[in-house]
């Protein structure tokens, strides 16, 4: 009898060790990292290119406006009103030359320059939405639609009292008048035809002579108002970069200026937007409201004739950082690094419009900053 063989048995595979898998795992890691990296650059540059395509469209549409009224958006912000009253952001805001008095530009006025800009003017005049109360006429009533009665309580939370102030068509405006604000600063009630020195500019209720921007509307004006309907100037068929702004203010830091703050944007989602109370404002593709500088008028009557004593150079946020300190082209004010440098492009520019860009950060006194805030600012000026 033959023995038999013994059980012939498989080669023992060797496996991965610990120092193999980490390797494994930390390749693995690596490459989604710089996947990640790759696809969080092509958002951000998809959202710039997109914001550009927006400012671009927001120039083109501030043309048009001046083609048919004469001149520029007028700069509307926080000013006599409180945020939480009836202006909501959208009063006159006064020229920036308030803190000194004098008939030139003055160390004094350094911040005021800084923080003359508006939020809310270019939905305002660039879309015109809104209803009664917010280019101070009266009705636009239509045979199939006859003016809507007013409630004698005249609550703001009631449906009749919405209903009271609609206007039709929804979206326009009318002519904003000589002063572009709808003969506010013509109207006598306009603080004696006087500026008013504390830098509030000019109220909204004051926006036409009949008082109809007044909620009681005693006495008011409730005739059929005719007349051509002027804009919407922009089409917004993206409804993320029209948001709303909350709690615009004007801050006093000491005696040393002005600064603008708002507490929240709102976006649409929210849910306290659209409720008609919060100004509406243009956002970046990351949700940042756009800036609207412009060089003030002479007078806020004549808002045609640019004040001569300003230009866009001098306000920091806008400055370029191509350009070596102490280059040729100087603004009348050194930031806080102490540079003069600009751009010829802001030395002659009319109105300029500004986003913080992704990180929604920037130092409006500094032109270059440490902490990188102002690398990815957004900045077109026009016309």
């Amino acid at each position: 009898m033959r023995p038999s063989s013994p059980t012939s048995r498989p080669a023992r595979r060797p496996g991965f060790t610990i120092t193999e898998m980490l390797v494994t795992v930390g390749v693995i890691v690596i490459l989604a990292s710089i996947l990640v990296i790759a696809l969080s650059s092509a958002t951000r540059s998809s959202q710039r290119a997109k914001t550009g395509q927006l400012m671009n469209s927001i120039k083109t549409a501030i043309a048009r406006f001046k083609t048919d009224q004469g001149y520029l958006p007028p700069v509307l912000g926080p000013g006599a009103t409180p945020a939480d009253s009836i202006g909501h952001g959208r009063d006159l805001l006064a020229p920036p030359f308030g803190a000194s008095g004098a008939g030139t530009l003055q160390n004094d006025d350094y911040r005021e320059v800084q923080a003359y800009f508006s939020l809310t003017s270019l939905p305002e005049y660039l879309l015109g939405y809104g209803d009664r109360r917010f280019d101070g006429y009266g009705f636009v009533a239509t045979n199939s639609q006859p003016i809507p009665p007013l409630l004698a309580n005249n609550d703001p939370g009631s449906p009749g009292y919405q209903q009271g102030y609609k206007e039709y068509p929804s979206l326009g405006f009318r002519s904003p008048g000589l002063d572009g604000y709808w003969n506010a600063t013509l109207n006598p009630r306009f603080a004696e035809g006087v500026v008013d020195p504390n830098r509030n500019g000019v109220a909204f209720p004051d926006r036409n002579p009949d008082d109809l921007g007044i909620a009681s509307f005693t006495g008011g004006n409730l005739t059929t108002m005719p007349g051509r309907v002027y804009g919407p100037y922009l089409d917004v068929s993206d409804p993320t970069v029209l948001g709303e702004v909350r709690g615009l203010s004007i801050s006093d830091e000491g005696g040393n200026g002005v600064r603008q703050e708002w507490e929240r944007v709102l976006l649409p989602g929210d849910g306290d937007y659209g409720q008609g109370v919060p100004p509406k404002v243009f956002l970046d593709y990351w949700g940042n409201p756009i800036r609207f500088y412009a060089r003030p008028p002479r007078d806020l009557r004549a808002p045609g004739v640019l004040d001569d004593r300003y230009t866009l150079a001098d306000v920091v946020a806008l400055r370029p950082q191509s350009f070596a300190v102490g280059s040729t082209s100087e603004s009348a004010w050194a930031d806080a690094n102490g540079d003069t440098s600009t751009s010829r492009a802001l030395l002659a520019a009319e109105y300029a419009l500004f986003t913080p860009g992704a990180d929604g950060r920037n130092d409006d006194e500094r032109r270059i900053d440490v902490e990188g805030y102002n690398l990815d600012n957004l900045v077109e000026v026009g016309p």
